[in-house]
């Protein structure tokens, strides 16, 4: 008897979608490599769009819900604080996006991002990275970030998900201090960083899907 297949949605910006990446290498097409490893029948579908917030990627939310998948990680915050979107309207997206997902029977794995407050000022005068790392949107000081790096924790207590608390986490401890994992903005990862991190989300992924 054949075993029915997994559909998972990839659901977030660039980190999903693979920018500067070849799409075998993107972090769905790494992910269901992984899970296909480790013996589960899966198919992860990418719903990631370049430079998209959390509002934006919210009118997507019936797109997802079409394609009916049982599982979702759901990463949107980069582009968010970059643009310097309010913190509660990012909050509210993402609000809206879980209740669409949970509501749908869509199991879901929260994926953070956590900004700082010299996120922008290391890159102002480095013309190798000029165009590829925003300078600081009006408002972004220290009280935006203590705020906006609050979303993601209190959505996951509030909604009862599992979270990732930091979609780049993974890579930090393994990099030490070079680049091996990220391309060349220092902020998305490499072909080698969607592999560790399609690791660490199939493990976080398979109670989710048991």
């Amino acid at each position: 008897m054949s075993i029915a297949r997994v559909r998972i949605a990839a659901y977030g910006d660039s980190l999903v979608e693979g920018w500067g990446l070849a799409p075998a290498d993107a972090l769905p097409a790494q992910l269901e490599a992984e899970l296909i490893r480790s013996g589960m029948n899966a198919r992860v579908l990418n719903f990631g769009v370049s430079g998209e917030t959390a509002p934006e990627g919210l009118l997507r939310l019936p797109e997802v819900l079409e394609a009916m998948p049982q599982a979702a990680i759901l990463e949107f915050g980069a582009n968010d604080c970059y643009q310097g979107v309010p913190v509660e309207e990012t909050e509210k997206a993402l609000a809206d996006m879980l209740h669409g997902l949970l509501g749908a029977g869509v199991a879901v794995l929260l994926a953070g991002w956590r900004t700082r407050e010299d996120l922008f000022s290391q890159y102002q005068d480095d013309p190798a990275l000029a165009g590829m790392i925003p300078l600081a949107p009006p408002f972004f000081n220290a009280e935006y970030v203590r705020r906006f790096n609050e979303i993601h924790p209190a959505l996951a207590k509030r909604f009862g998900l599992p979270l990732i608390p930091h979609i780049l986490d993974p890579l930090a401890p393994q990099q030490d201090g070079q680049p091996y994992f990220f391309q060349a903005d220092g902020v998305h990862p490499s072909a080698a960083g969607t592999r560790v991190l399609a690791g660490v989300l199939a493990q976080a992924l398979r109670p989710l899907l048991a």
